[in-house]
């Protein structure tokens, strides 16, 4: 009887790290310079987290999606970072509303 539970445990512990491995998202991350998103342009899967990385020294710049499946908008930041979960397939075409002639993005989400 002793055997058996053991034998449980040790199977109930070896799965957990499978359930954790599935459970995480992938990330990618973006960095945000004056002027510009780099990379300009990325294919991801659904779920994926993307984190954009603010290196402005101090200008104010967002990200907001003009076209796409879903919108979202950070708020006007000069450092730190902003991220969202993409859910929804389709191609995004994001943006900073404060410079949208030259900043500008594209995500395909798969």
């Amino acid at each position: 009887m002793r055997r058996r539970i053991l034998i449980a445990a040790v199977a109930a512990l070896a799965a957990v790290p499978a359930v954790s491995a599935l459970a995480a998202s992938p990330t990618k991350t973006v960095k945000l310079g004056n002027y510009f998103f780099k990379p300009k342009t990325m294919t991801i899967d659904r779920g994926t987290k993307v984190t954009w990385v603010w290196d402005t020294f101090g200008i104010k710049h967002n990200v907001a999606v003009k076209s796409g499946p879903s919108k979202f908008r950070s708020r006007n930041l000069g450092s730190g970072s902003y991220t969202h979960t993409f859910r929804k397939k389709g191609t995004y075409q994001i943006y900073c509303t404060l410079h949208p002639t030259l900043m500008k993005e594209t995500i395909v989400v798969k």
